[in-house]
């Protein structure tokens, strides 16, 4: 039976190590030999749950590094809460522009620029919590641990505790009694639109029939004064054609008596014309009866004188 080669058992075993030592970098991201910053963070407000070792943490969405520890602390004389976080945070991810390293940088700078911490939800589903990381340089910087071994980052309020911060300044009893008067007046509002609303369709019914009824009769009185104007119209008819004859025979004696007109004229003119015979001969007789009139005239003046002249004759001087 041959012996087995100790050489060739050696170089398997130095070959299986360096294989899980190539194994181990390769899973770790080669982070094995980069030597990551620890910090705490300390929570006084509101309860942690939600956040498990493990669990991200991020830059303004940028996983930076995990939460190593979670702890509780109580104040010997004031029993006072607070709750560490202890969290790592990976170089790899972060990169220093203009040449020189991070990690060279002092940590106080960062939170002198500003460096501030504060859980956040990192699923709404699940309910689960990250630790969230920004620049806030408006924001006051409180340090708790005085342990130069441990680099802290001051924490500030989650955004949901500030809208319960908000919710708890809120008068809610008020403000629902508020809302419950404004929900009353706004039925009692609505109310009185239904029942003015069906005053007003019952009115506009109402107008709608007597605008029916007025149309129809003034259809009907329009028929009648058409028929009253056609009658009318008829007996017109019926009367110029009567008086027609009696208008002809008017107009015939109006032509002769216009006829007989004319001649008198004619004659009148004869008359008067000078020169004319008819003329010469009523001048003769206006002259004869002028003399007569004047003889008459003489009589009667003398029988006025002497009444006996008509027993005795007038004498003549």
């Amino acid at each position: 039976m041959r012996r087995p080669n100790p050489t060739l058992i050696g170089a398997f075993v130095l070959g299986a190590l360096v294989l899980a030592a190539l194994a181990v970098i390769a899973i770790g991201g080669g982070q094995l030999f980069l030597r990551k910053q620890h910090a705490v963070i300390y929570f006084f407000n509101g309860a942690v749950t939600g956040l498990a070792v493990g669990a991200p943490v991020n830059f303004r969405g940028v996983r930076v590094g995990e939460v190593d520890d979670i702890g509780l602390q109580f104040d010997a004389k004031t029993l006072d809460v607070r709750i560490p976080v202890y969290i790592s945070l990976a170089p790899k991810k972060m990169q220093m522009l203009g040449g020189g390293n991070l990690s060279e940088v002092p940590f106080s700078t960062f939170i002198a620029r500003g460096l501030r911490a504060k859980l956040a939800i990192q699923s709404m589903v699940t309910g689960t919590l990250d630790v969230e990381l920004d620049f806030l340089p408006n924001t006051p910087a409180v340090l708790v641990s005085h342990d130069p071994g441990v680099n802290e980052i001051p924490a500030v309020k989650s955004d949901f505790d500030v809208l319960k911060d908000q919710l708890s300044q809120v008068p809610l009893r008020q403000t629902v009694e508020e809302l419950r008067d404004t929900l009353k007046a706004v039925r009692s509002l609505a109310q009185t639109a239904n029942e003015q609303l069906a005053t007003t369709a019952a009115a506009t019914r109402e107008t709608s029939a007597a605008l029916t009824h007025a149309v129809t009769q003034l259809q009907q009185d329009s028929s009648r004064t058409l028929a009253a104007v056609q009658k009318l119209s008829e007996d017109l008819d019926r009367q110029v054609g009567t008086l027609s004859p009696q208008l002809r025979e008017t107009l015939a004696t109006a032509q002769h008596a216009l006829a007989d007109a004319d001649a008198t004229l004619a004659h009148t003119a004869e008359l008067t014309a000078p020169g004319g015979a008819a003329r010469s001969d009523l001048d003769d007789a206006l002259r004869n009866l002028a003399l007569a009139s004047q003889s008459l005239r003489d009589f009667a003046a003398t029988i006025d004188r002497n009444p006996q002249a008509l027993v005795t004759g007038v004498r003549n001087r």
